[in-house]
This record gives structure tokens, C-alpha cells and sequence, in this order.
């Protein structure tokens, strides 16, 4: 044989190779086109019966007020952070642990009692039209309860005169 017949065999061996590659890839790629339109075909009941399912949480989410509330929030939110600036933040972060402490003592039930008994009887309270005498004050003073109250009252002043005010420019000065 010739040396041009050895490179156009040579060259035929080589092309033969890349067309057999170029078909293993093609089969492979039929292979996964196949596979992906079976998945395809299997996750299609599953999506769609998911979607059924969030569209149906979403429009019980809309139903019950979730997002009018969310939006409504947000409002809340966006005034808050227009209305203070990094300092007011901070001192609400140095102060936070207080007011939650605060927050949790005023929400126990005994004091949510007192507050809804003392606000119930202020609203049933008949206004008299004329302003009590002196003598029908000092007369409120034989019922125990009026009693219990006063002290209760003197108790709450006394500790409102202990405590020490100072004002928001003194605290923004010692940051």
C-alpha cells in the first residue's frame, strides 16, 4: 500500500471514530431527553397538586386578614424607622431587657385584673353632678376597699417620688 492510501485510510478510521462518537452522544442525549420527559411526566401531579395546595394555604392566608394585617405592619414598621433615628435605637437596646421585664410583670394575671376591674368601674361610674363634699369623701373612708385603695395609690406615689427623671437630652448626652 501506498502512504497516501494508508493516510486516506488513516482518515477514514479517524472520521469513522468521530461520526461513532458524534452517535454515542446523540444516543445518550436521547437517552436523557427521554429520561427527563419520564420525570417530567411523573413531577407533573406532584406540582400541580402542590400549587393547588399553596394556592389554597394563600387564599386562606387572604381570607383570614394575614396579609391586610402584614401590610398593615409594615405601615407600623416604616413609621418606626421614620420616626427615630440611631440613638433613639440604641437607647432602646440598652433598655430593651427592662421593658420586656416590664412588659411581663404588667401581663400577669393579677395586674390584667386590676387594670380591667379598675377600667370597668371607671366606665359604670355615674358621674354625680355635683362634686362630693369633704364629708362624703371622709365618709368613703369607713369601706375597707376605699381603704386598700388609698394605701395602694399612696404606695404606687411614693414609689413615682422615689424614681429620678432625666431628661432625653441627658441621656443622649451620656452616649
Amino acid at each position: 500500500m501506498t502512504t497516501e492510501t494508508l493516510s486516506t485510510e488513516a482518515r477514514f478510521e479517524e472520521l469513522s471514530a468521530k461520526v461513532q462518537f458524534l452517535v454515542d452522544e446523540a444516543e445518550e442525549r436521547r437517552h436523557m431527553r427521554q429520561a427527563l420527559s419520564e420525570l417530567t411526566g411523573d413531577l407533573s401531579p406532584i406540582a400541580a397538586q402542590s400549587f393547588e395546595t399553596v394556592t389554597k394555604a394563600m387564599s386562606q392566608v387572604e381570607s383570614r386578614g394575614y396579609t391586610a394585617f402584614a401590610r398593615s405592619g409594615l405601615g407600623v414598621v416604616d413609621r418606626i424607622v421614620t420616626s427615630f433615628d440611631s440613638d433613639d435605637v440604641e437607647a432602646l437596646g440598652d433598655n430593651v431587657v427592662l421593658i420586656l421585664e416590664t412588659i411581663k410583670e404588667m401581663t400577669q394575671p393579677e395586674v390584667m385584673s386590676l387594670l380591667r376591674s379598675t377600667l370597668q368601674n371607671v366606665h359604670d361610674a355615674e358621674e354625680p353632678l355635683d362634686p362630693p363634699s369633704l364629708m362624703a369623701l371622709l365618709g368613703q373612708m369607713r369601706q375597707p376597699d376605699v381603704r386598700r385603695g388609698l394605701y395602694r395609690l399612696l404606695v404606687f406615689l411614693r414609689s413615682l417620688g422615689d424614681v429620678q427623671i432625666t431628661s432625653v437630652e441627658t441621656r443622649k448626652e451620656a452616649h
